[in-house]
């Protein structure tokens, strides 16, 4: 699995909403800003996590976006999911009709198992984990966390 853009400049977004989870709506403008991501391009990716019950919007002078709920209840695989249909590792995986082999691939259960792990380890880390990560190390760059662009 590789993690587009889409996905990076989503966790980015919604770090951002999250780290002013019970304040003030964030503003797309101050989210794009302070992000460095196209204000177009970031409408479509908060439309999506809106859209998956992620965050909420609110329009007018003091609107913007806010979570939908805690960040303990968000985890990073939602968020993935939201972003990215394609989460599996091969596309046997979820479609085994894809590929004439499926029912006798000697290696389908191997990508199988690591799609499967991949999952259980996305759906181990909440927003309010990657937060407390970086009120720990001081850094609100997410160069601390391991998932700085390439």
């Amino acid at each position: 699995m590789k993690v587009n853009t889409k996905v990076r400049y989503g966790l980015r977004a919604i770090l951002q909403i999250a780290e002013n989870y019970g304040g003030d709506p964030v503003p797309i403008s101050v989210i794009s800003e302070t992000q460095e991501i196209s204000g177009k391009y970031l409408e479509q990716v908060v439309g999506t996590l809106r859209r998956a019950e992620l965050i909420n919007s609110r329009k007018g002078v003091r609107g913007g976006y806010t979570l939908c709920r805690d960040p303990k209840e968000i985890t990073l695989w939602q968020i993935i999911t939201a972003l990215d249909n394609h989460t599996t590792l091969v596309d046997c995986v979820l479609e085994p009709g894809v590929c004439d082999r499926s029912e006798d691939c000697l290696t389908r259960s191997i990508w199988t198992l690591l799609s499967q792990r991949m999952k259980e380890f996305w759906s181990s880390f909440t927003l309010d984990d990657l937060l407390q990560t970086m009120q720990e190390t001081g850094d609100v760059g997410l160069q601390q966390l391991g998932l700085k662009e390439d």
